[in-house]
Order: C-alpha cells, then sequence, then structure tokens
C-alpha cells in the first residue's frame, strides 16, 4: 500500500479537496439559494434521499435538538418537500420521508453535480479521463470504508 502521508499525496489530495469545494459549494449554496432554501434544509434533503428515518434519527445526525428538528421539518413541510408519517405499531415515533417533489429536487441537485464533473472531465483526452475514473472509484471505495470504520467507532463510544 502507498504511503498516504507523502508530501506529493498530501498536496494533490488537498489540491483536490480545494477545487472541488470551491466548485461544487459555491454552485451548492448557489442552487440552494435559488430555490430558497437554507443549507440545513438541503442538507435534510440529502440525508432523506438514502431512507425516510425517524425525527430523532435525524435530530441525531444533523447534530440538533429535538425542537429544532421539529421547526426545520415543519418548515419543510410547507414547502412540500417531506412527509411526516406516524411509523407502524408506535404512534409516538414520526417518521420523515421525502416527497416526490422532494425526491425531485434532491435529484436536480444530483444532475447539476454531474454536469459539473462531466464538464470537468470532458475537458482530459479519453485515456486520462478513464484512469481518473478508475482512481475515483477506488478513492471512493476507500473514503466509504473509512467512514464506515469511523462511524463503527463512534458507535462503540
Amino acid at each position: 500500500m502507498a504511503d498516504a502521508a507523502t508530501p506529493k499525496v498530501e498536496e494533490v489530495l488537498s489540491n483536490f479537496a480545494d477545487a472541488m469545494s470551491r466548485l461544487l459549494v459555491e454552485q451548492h449554496q448557489r442552487h440552494v439559494a435559488e430555490l430558497d432554501l437554507t443549507l440545513l434544509q438541503a442538507q435534510v434533503l440529502k440525508i432523506l434521499r438514502r431512507a425516510p428515518l425517524a425525527t430523532g434519527q435525524l435530530a441525531t445526525e444533523l447534530q440538533i435538538s429535538a425542537p429544532a428538528i421539529t421547526q426545520l421539518t415543519d418548515r419543510l413541510l410547507r414547502k412540500g418537500l417531506i412527509e411526516r408519517r406516524a411509523m407502524d405499531g408506535d404512534k409516538r415515533y414520526v417518521l420523515v420521508a421525502l416527497s416526490a417533489k422532494g425526491r425531485r429536487l434532491v435529484d436536480q441537485f444530483r444532475k447539476r453535480r454531474c454536469q459539473i464533473f462531466s464538464s470537468a472531465l470532458g475537458q482530459l483526452e479519453t485515456e486520462d479521463h478513464t484512469l481518473v475514473v478508475e482512481a475515483l472509484s477506488k478513492v471512493v471505495e476507500a473514503l466509504e470504508a473509512y467512514e464506515a470504520k469511523v462511524m463503527s467507532e463512534k458507535a462503540l463510544l
């Protein structure tokens, strides 16, 4: 395994993270503002894209209080972006899910992000494009494995 701490690797990874942040964060913030959403509201939609969650789980994932999650979900509900449902078997727990409108909005974010990537990678020669996509696939696998490890360690605390 390559030494991930070499100065060259650190420089490349830092430059990559900076470029991605500039491109994607600025585009994301602009798109969120155009849609009259806060960044936190957009984060909720992104989280719910994976799966519906109980409000308590959503609050924990966002690291906000129960009253704050209620206010946040109330706003998204009024915008028609989410739905609330009582969980089967226990009416005390509320499940929050994307509405059809919310799913279309998240898909729109994802499509815009793909357009940014495609435009940027389109500047590469075909051979380089293929190598970059293969390398990025491996980077994603490594990041997901690292994230799973961190989350399992966090769960043990």
